[in-house]
């Protein structure tokens, strides 16, 4: 992990699924991630916790997230293309 990068823990805690207008358009999913509300944590003195929501139509992508699961977010800069 590059030194201007940070790790955020995040635990799925719900996944829905809605469809799009069409019936030949693909299923959304929101998947809803949870940042800890640890009193230990930076995220929980700075913001009081929060919650973050993924929305694909990729379907592996969904699968891939089971609720009560933890996660890792690596969050730093983008690379220049």
């Amino acid at each position: 992990m590059a030194a201007s990068s940070t790790k955020v823990k995040v635990k799925c805690v719900s996944k829905k699924q809605a469809k799009q207008w069409g019936d030949s358009q693909p299923h959304q999913h929101t998947i809803e991630l949870e940042v800890p509300y640890d009193t230990n944590s930076i995220y929980f003195k700075l913001s009081g916790g929060t919650n973050l929501e993924l929305r694909t139509i990729n379907s592996e992508v969904a699968d891939m997230f089971k609720i009560g699961d933890d996660y890792d977010i690596i969050i730093s800069p983008a690379l220049a293309e």
